[in-house]
């Protein structure tokens, strides 16, 4: 799973994440990976476009529609979802026996916080008319998480739950124990996430909570359970985000992993902290 993340600092430095940028300017933004042979084996897979976007559902082969999940790959909204993304949606989706209803959003230079809530918000109330209210969970990683939060405060009705997998809430990275992480994170570049993290704002402030839901409103929500780990650059923003959902009464839990890296619920068993973090996912899916 760090294949994913890692994208997100590949480019070695904030001047380098400016090139790229004027780059996709230029060339257009990578290409989202196809959904790969072993999950199309195993799904009904289906395309179509909202709002001129991509959305990708897999359907279960043994059952009519029912519950769905719809998840938010992350990626640093620099990236687009990755083959292990599609691999573990699958996973989430077969375990608890789900529907997965994939928003494609665009990233950055040509998406941004506002496009993006607004296209995943169309995606989310059309899946809600289609399998009815209560039938439907909402769940991102890292950015994806992030996004989920922003549309969740937005839009709380018809959801029966969210799930914020190492969640990004906060794209300035402003508690100061981020420093500190940033040498336990073997995945994270604190300064290049802040980079993107200005870029995705586009013309709003990187502290508006449509960009940074840290900020955001806490009270009225679904349940929300966070999940997250101890050697994740994130962990003070998914902590605190926690800390005001329960402060709001909120219902949700925190699933944590003292030793889990970022994205450490996506990684189905490779380590004993991903499959606790998977399974309690699962969980949360089936109740």
């Amino acid at each position: 799973m760090d294949a994913i993340v890692k994208r997100v600092i590949a480019c070695g430095g904030t001047q380098d994440v400016a090139v790229e940028i004027a780059r996709r300017h230029a060339e257009g933004p990578p290409v989202p990976a196809a959904v790969p042979p072993s999950v199309v084996k195993r799904f009904r897979v289906s395309e179509e476009r909202v709002a001129g976007s991509r959305v990708v559902t897999l359907r279960r082969r043994d059952a009519t529609s029912g519950r769905a999940l719809v998840f938010l790959a992350g990626g640093g909204y620099a990236h687009p979802i990755a083959t292990a993304h599609w691999k573990a949606v699958a996973r989430f989706a077969a375990a608890a026996g789900v529907d997965a209803v994939v928003p494609l959003y665009e990233v950055v230079p040509v998406g941004d916080a506002t496009g993006a809530r607004a296209f995943v918000t169309d995606v989310l109330a059309a899946t809600i008319a289609e399998r009815g209210a209560e039938e439907v969970y909402l769940a991102g990683d890292s950015a994806g998480g992030g996004l989920a939060l922003s549309v969740l405060q937005a839009h709380p009705e018809g959801v029966r739950a969210a799930v914020l997998l190492s969640p990004w809430l906060d794209v300035e990275l402003v508690h100061p124990a981020a420093d500190v992480l940033q040498t336990w994170d073997a995945i994270l570049d604190a300064d290049e996430l802040r980079h993107w993290g200005r870029a995705w704002a586009g013309d709003l402030p990187a502290s508006d909570p449509v960009v940074s839901p840290l900020h955001g409103r806490f009270e009225g929500l679904p349940p929300v359970h966070v999940v997250t780990g101890g050697r994740d650059l994130l962990l003070p923003q998914a902590l605190e985000a926690y800390r005001l959902l329960q402060r709001a009464g909120n219902a949700g839990s925190l699933t944590y992993s003292p030793d889990g890296n970022h994205a450490v619920g996506l990684s189905g068993s490779a380590t004993p902290e991903a499959k606790r973090a998977h399974d309690e996912v699962v969980r949360i899916l089936r109740s």
